[in-house]
C-alpha cells in the first residue's frame, strides 16, 4: 500500500487513489472562511455548519464506497490475501499525515478483514520491514532511499517497480506465516497444501 498508488498486487496490478479529501480541499475551504464571518448563534451561521458538516460526509461516504469496492474486488478472487501491518498511526504522525487520512488504510483494513472473514478467507497482516529492500526473486537485500522508485538487483538482474518487488515479498511472508499453524493445520496436510497453493496464487 502506498501514497503513489492506494495498493498494488503481486501481480503488478495497480488500484489509483481518489484522494476524496483533496479533491475537495479547495471547496472545504471557501465554506470554512463563509462559516468564520457569520454571527455566533445567528441563523446563516447554523446553515453554514450544516454545509460544512455536508461536505465532510460526502468526502467520508466517497472513501467509505471506495473501500468497500476496493476490498470486493480483491476477495472476488477466491483467495487469501497477504498485506502490511502498517503503523498507521506512526505514518500520520509524519508529513504525510493528510494524505494518510486521506487515503485511510486503517479503515480499508478493517472493512477487508471482516468481508474475509465472511467470506471464509484470511486477510493476513505480515511484518513489512525489508519488504522493500529485499530482492523478490533472489533475498538479497538492495538498499534504497524513498526517492528510489526502481528495483534494480545487481545479484540476479531482478527489474520491477519498487512497490511490485515489495507486494511479492509481502505474498511470500503472507504463505509461511505462522496463522496456518495457529489454526491447528499441519504442514503436512492436504489443507496446508491448499491454503498455501491459494495464497501463492493470490
Amino acid at each position: 500500500m502506498g501514497l503513489k498508488a492506494f495498493l498494488i498486487t503481486d501481480e503488478g496490478e495497480e488500484v489509483a487513489i481518489p484522494q476524496p479529501y483533496r479533491q475537495a480541499e479547495k471547496r472545504l475551504k471557501r465554506v470554512q472562511r463563509s462559516l468564520s464571518r457569520k454571527k455566533k448563534g445567528s441563523n446563516r451561521r447554523k446553515k453554514a455548519i450544516k454545509r460544512v458538516a455536508k461536505l465532510h460526509l460526502k468526502v467520508a461516504n466517497q472513501r467509505k464506497d471506495f473501500h468497500y469496492k476496493t476490498a470486493k474486488k480483491l476477495l472476488n478472487k477466491g483467495k487469501h490475501i497477504g498485506h502490511e501491518d502498517l503503523n498507521v498511526k506512526g505514518i500520520a504522525r509524519t508529513r504525510m499525515a493528510k494524505s494518510t487520512y486521506d487515503a485511510g488504510w486503517g479503515t480499508f483494513l478493517q472493512i477487508l478483514s471482516i468481508k474475509a472473514e465472511r467470506a471464509g478467507l484470511m486477510a493476513i497482516a505480515v511484518n513489512p520491514n525489508g519488504t522493500t529492500q529485499d530482492c523478490s526473486k533472489c533475498g538479497q537485500k538492495v538498499p534504497k532511499t524513498i526517492r528510489d522508485r526502481w528495483h534494480s538487483c545487481p545479484h540476479c538482474g531482478c527489474e520491477l517497480d519498487r512497490d511490485h518487488n515489495a507486494a511479492i515479498n509481502i505474498k511470500q511472508r503472507g504463505v509461511g506465516h505462522p496463522v496456518l499453524k495457529a489454526r491447528g493445520v499441519l504442514s503436512n496436510s492436504r489443507t496446508a497444501k491448499r491454503e498455501a497453493r491459494s495464497l501463492c496464487e493470490a
